[in-house]
């Protein structure tokens, strides 16, 4: 005995092996809105954790020399002060390491508090986290990297 297996037709297979196309374009336009939003969400977390770690000024003391700015987001000479001296640490061999203390947390106004200071303010530690420059105001990158090369030396 023969039997005939039954074929499916075109338009069976069709339809088996190819999801409708509103599915189709629903999982396209899914797929670039994340590639969209992967993007921002990964920058950010990235940019917080280097906030948090310049944010530490747990090393003070610690045996490194430390440049520590007094820093207010909001303020356009503070963050002139911040590109300077970014700038000067980048031309730098052995930049000390640089901490940011923002006034618009609690953590960096106390630390302002107890040193003195307000923001557009760098304070430069030796490695035993004795202070041993205060820069006030927006400094030239030039000025800065000699502050920050000559507390390296005194460090030694």
């Amino acid at each position: 005995m023969n039997k005939q297996r039954k074929t499916p037709s075109s338009r069976q297979k069709k339809a088996s092996s190819k999801p409708p196309k509103k599915i189709t374009a629903l999982v396209k336009k899914s797929l670039i809105a994340l590639a969209f939003l992967a993007v921002p969400v990964a920058w950010l977390i990235a940019n917080e954790h280097t906030a948090r770690a310049e944010s530490d000024l747990s090393v003070i003391g610690s045996g490194t020399p430390v440049a520590v700015q007094v820093h207010d987001h909001s303020c356009p000479l503070c963050q002139r002060l911040k590109a300077n001296a970014e700038t000067a640490l980048a031309e730098m061999e052995a930049p000390p390491a640089w901490r940011i203390a923002d006034i618009n947390t609690t953590k960096g106004a106390e630390f302002a508090s107890q040193q003195g200071v307000g923001h557009v303010t760098i304070l430069l530690f030796d490695a035993q986290g004795q202070r041993q420059e205060t820069i006030q105001g927006v400094t030239s990158v030039n000025a800065l990297r000699d502050s920050f090369e000559q507390l390296n030396a005194s460090s030694r």
